[in-house]
């Protein structure tokens, strides 16, 4: 399977290089894998952000002798694989763009190929954490991730070493080296400080409530350094409130995801279980997209999540009942607050 990152050495155009504004996507090994596991017909996903560009990702592949199936549903990731689909279009291998390999025993080919983000601006953004890390003393460092800054982090280590600064990464489950997943923040160091080096605050939160570590904001795209300070706070209350709302439930819907990498059966059944031992009553429910609109009509007055955690996360506000994550049944039961963690793979 193909889980690596490639470079173009220089900027002649080949027929099977596709290149995407800030994104680098190499097409010649996942053609050159196809061919030696003799696929022909390919059932091929693409994140939404590279939807635009998906009749030019078509092309590549016909070009070189390949019939294509692209699907055109929301894709989030390598947990949402569509082997069951690929085989009723009768292809023979996935082509899965812009994450890694996630799930084992596949039952068709996958070849997966990541996007890496190109910054032109890598030695700008060294100084800038090194001049930082000096001026809080601060000699030691976790460093974590998304998959679109992998590659970055030799040169980074290799500059911080000059100054004398440690970075440590750690190999975590079902990921790379320093890579973290929403829901799998299992490459988080051991040392007092972790920078995040990516955008937002979803990841950031998680790392910190998964290990409890003080947690550094790196923004490459804006070279900007933060903390989470307020957020943790806000993030926390808004946690412990759906909660509380939740325990007033008397009857709980779990929901299952049908998508191969989500896929919880067996807690959810377990959760039942413990939900039932303490007086509530408690169905599961399955879907492939979970979402409030398609839960109309549900008698249950909470949910709980087992599918994505940034379901429960992100998206808490578009639902009209409370809705946490299965991990969270634990202080639901009465477990205190005092020690609130998110799991750290999920």
């Amino acid at each position: 399977m193909i889980n690596k990152f490639f470079e173009i050495k220089s900027s002649t155009i080949i027929k099977t290089n596709i290149i995407i504004p800030n994104y680098q996507l190499i097409m010649h090994n996942v053609i050159k894998e196809l061919k030696e596991i003799k696929a022909k017909n390919i059932f091929l996903q693409i994140p939404e952000g590279l939807k635009t560009r998906a009749e030019e990702l078509i092309n590549t592949l016909e070009e070189n002798g390949f019939d294509v199936i692209c699907s055109m549903d929301p894709c989030f990731g390598a947990c949402d694989i569509k082997p069951d689909t690929a085989k009723l279009n009768n292809c023979d291998a996935i082509v899965h763009l812009g994450h890694n390999k996630f799930l084992e025993n596949n039952t068709i080919p996958i070849i997966y190929l990541p996007l890496t983000f190109e910054l032109n601006h890598i030695d700008k953004l060294i100084k800038n954490l090194i001049n930082y890390l000096k001026k809080e003393k601060i000699n030691e460092i976790g460093f974590v991730t998304t998959i679109q800054y992998l590659e970055h982090i030799p040169k980074i280590k290799d500059e911080l070493k000059k100054e004398n600064i440690k970075l440590v990464t750690k190999k975590g489950e079902k990921v790379e080296e320093g890579q973290i997943l929403g829901c799998n923040y299992s490459s988080a160091p051991n040392t007092k400080n972790i920078v995040y080096f990516g955008e937002g605050l979803f990841h950031p939160l998680g790392i910190h409530f998964s290990t409890q570590k003080e947690i550094i904001i790196f923004n490459p795209t804006e070279n900007l350094i933060s903390h989470l300070d307020k957020e943790k706070d806000k993030f926390l209350r808004e946690r412990i409130l759906l909660i509380e709302q939740a325990k007033d439930a008397s009857e709980f819907a779990i929901l299952i995801s049908s998508k191969l990498g989500q896929n919880r059966i067996k807690i959810a059944r377990q959760i039942k279980k413990d939900l039932e031992a303490n007086g509530k009553k408690a169905k599961i429910y399955s879907m492939d997209f979970i979402s409030q609109t398609f839960l109309l009509g549900i008698n249950a007055s909470a949910f709980i999540n087992t599918a994505c955690p940034r379901i429960s996360i992100d998206d808490f506000k578009e639902y009209k009942k409370p809705i946490i994550n299965f991990y969270e049944v634990e202080y639901l039961l009465g477990k205190s607050y005092d020690d609130y963690k998110i799991k750290m793979f999920y």
